[in-house]
């Protein structure tokens, strides 16, 4: 026979009331009390009703997730990129989801939000967002809380909680490998700066290039990006007087297409060009050279956005105003590297 309620109330020698309280986070319950009704939970494998939860707390539980960032609106199937990171993030959103009774519901990035309050969601995390989406121009996320992972740089007002990666430090970091394995002008080429993760990026580059006297030569391309614009801002880059010795992109899909117009001009990589990008994923690794990439734990990431949108929607989030939860890099270095 399942546990029940009254099972869990005797196991933690507390009243059926409290943990009520304490399984849809509501009323006054200290944090020994709420620690020990849940270790008691989790002793007795009991499972709470997730439709009677919905009527105590009068939440849907149910979570809206949006990829902003280079989605072709135009395709109707469009709803992830082309991109191990978003895959990651919502991979590690929907667990972080799940592990609470919680619903995640993708929504495309030109979704009406009036069909999307239909679904009576709780609130929503926003990936790669710049600011002008719906959900800040109609003033949707006044009314419920938004997590977004990167800053949205271009928003009204600061949102509840921002989920990112220190960039410009990752920035540095893959510039002193470059210098490491003796590269003396990098390059970089980018997409849209207007999210955050790119402007990040970017700032990182030029002031470490500036710090050591030399002109940051920057190629912005449209995103989504495509083979042909990223061959065109390669061409541009390897016309300059002086020609950089390596590219550093800020997406896993900029370095597949250098790496692929480097070959079509019969460049040497590592020897000629150095390659790296800001984002690594699995796609790098199947390419020869393999490709330098910048691991930034998506899936954590997409975990902790989850999880921080949770604490908020249950009012345990803590207290002092707009936070930050900053989430580590680290360097793979690979062949496209090591000269």
């Amino acid at each position: 026979m399942s546990p029940t309620i009254r099972d869990v109330a005797a196991a933690a020698g507390v009243s059926i009331t409290t943990v009520s309280h304490v399984l849809s986070g509501q009323g006054r319950i200290s944090e020994e009390t709420r620690q020990r009704v849940a270790r008691a939970a989790a002793d007795l494998g009991y499972q709470a009703s997730v439709h009677a939860q919905q009527l105590v707390t009068r939440r849907s539980r149910t979570l809206a997730i949006q990829l902003a960032n280079s989605v072709d609106a135009s395709s109707a199937c469009a709803l992830v990129p082309n991109s191990d990171y978003f895959l990651e993030v919502l991979n590690g959103a929907a667990e972080a989801a799940s592990k609470r009774s919680y619903a995640l519901l993708l929504t495309p990035a030109d979704a009406d939000l009036d069909r999307l309050n239909a679904f009576a969601v709780d609130g929503a995390i926003l990936v790669d967002p710049r600011g002008d989406e719906p959900f800040f121009a109609t003033g949707w996320c006044r009314d419920r809380p938004l997590v977004t992972v990167g800053r949205p740089m271009a928003a009204p007002g600061p949102v509840p909680v921002v989920v990112d990666n220190d960039l410009v430090a990752a920035a540095r970091l893959m510039l002193d490998h470059l210098v490491d394995n003796g590269y003396e002008r990098p390059a970089m080429i980018t997409t849209d700066t207007g999210r955050s993760y790119a402007a990040d990026l970017v700032a990182g580059y030029t002031g470490w290039v500036e710090d050591r006297g030399l002109e940051p030569v920057v190629a912005e391309i449209d995103e989504p990006p495509t083979t042909e614009g990223t061959a065109e801002a390669l061409g541009g880059l390897l016309d300059r007087p002086v020609r950089p010795d390596a590219v550093f992109t800020t997406s896993e899909n900029l370095a597949l297409g250098v790496l692929h117009e480097a070959r079509r001009r019969r460049l040497a990589v590592p020897g000629a060009l150095g390659i790296c990008s800001a984002v690594d994923s699995g796609s790098l690794r199947l390419t020869s050279p393999q490709v330098t990439g910048m691991f930034v734990h998506p899936r954590e990431v997409g975990g902790r956005a989850a999880t921080a949108l949770m604490d908020l929607v249950e009012g345990v989030a803590p207290d002092g105003g707009p936070r930050r939860i900053e989430v580590p890099v680290r360097l793979n270095a690979r062949e496209s590297t090591s000269r």
